[in-house]
């Protein structure tokens, strides 16, 4: 019974190490998709209480739920691609039976861009 616990604690102790970020690459410029980051919303009345943005290297920190089970969950994303691509990529402690963090911030990104219609470029004149 000792050692059960003992692995057990262990376990869950070392549980954050093999968190891996979760990825998805969109067909939209990384430009587009930051702008989707940013009108996330955040306070009262919202999934995340706080946020910090990082314009220049394209990163962003969320953070969401304060039951008294899972507490203050982080989430971290970054974004990188070139062109009309752009991969996104969401890390976090924590996914468990009743919490999809990464997958729920993915859905707030796909609903965003659905909603808001891609940039027209504008067309060089010969």
């Amino acid at each position: 019974m000792k050692y059960t616990l003992i692995v057990l604690v262990l376990a869950l102790a070392a549980s954050p190490a093999f968190a891996k970020p979760r990825t998805k690459t969109y067909r939209s410029s990384c430009e587009r998709i930051w702008k989707v980051v940013e009108s996330i919303p955040t306070g009262p009345g919202h999934p995340y209480s706080s946020s910090m943005l990082d314009d220049k290297r394209l990163k962003a920190q969320f953070v969401t739920g304060h039951g008294a089970l899972t507490g203050k969950r982080t989430l971290y994303l970054t974004l990188s691609g070139t062109g009309d691509t752009c991969e996104v990529a969401v890390e976090g402690v924590f996914s468990g039976l009743a919490h999809n963090d990464k997958g729920d911030l993915f859905k707030r990104i796909e609903e965003a861009l659905t909603e808001t219609p891609p940039e027209s470029k504008p067309e060089l004149k010969k």
